[in-house]
């Protein structure tokens, strides 16, 4: 089974509501530029649900679109479709996204909170770095659409 540990983490960095490990500072920064930028971070944390697991990786955001990796996995979503990856498993899930309000119930997982190499670009009208090609995959590949 695909492991779902970077939603919860999602749920933290993108609306940073609940970032109480970064400064204040830093949150507004990042907040400023939510809507008017792509914004790319590297991440690293504890995700406490369960068994402690420590998480690091890259996150890409614009608007309502986003791309996270790490530890192994990687999750797009261009605002509609949320493809979740699995290259050690060769596993793709394709969902529906509800959004970022479908992420808020895990923020509280989530501890130790440290974000670097925070950067800024300008709003791109290309975004398929947000979406995952499955036309793309051999066909050792599991790809499970629920959509």
């Amino acid at each position: 089974m695909m492991k779902r540990w970077i939603l919860p983490l999602l749920a933290l960095l993108l609306p940073l509501t609940a970032a109480a490990q970064l400064s204040s500072q830093q949150v507004a920064e990042i907040a400023s530029h939510l809507g008017t930028d792509r914004i790319s971070l590297h991440y690293d944390c504890t995700f406490t649900q369960d068994t402690p697991l420590k998480l690091s990786g890259t996150l890409t955001v614009q608007g309502d679109c986003y791309r996270a990796s790490g530890n192994g996995m990687e999750i797009y979503c261009d605002g509609t479709t949320r493809w979740t990856v699995d290259p050690q498993s060769k596993e793709v899930y394709i969902e529906t996204s509800g959004g970022l309000e479908e992420l808020l119930p895990y923020r509280d997982s989530l501890t130790e909170l440290k974000l670097s190499e925070v950067k800024y670009q300008p709003l791109s009208e290309d975004l398929s770095v947000f979406v995952f090609d499955v036309s793309a995959l051999d066909s050792s590949w599991v790809v499970t659409d629920l959509r």
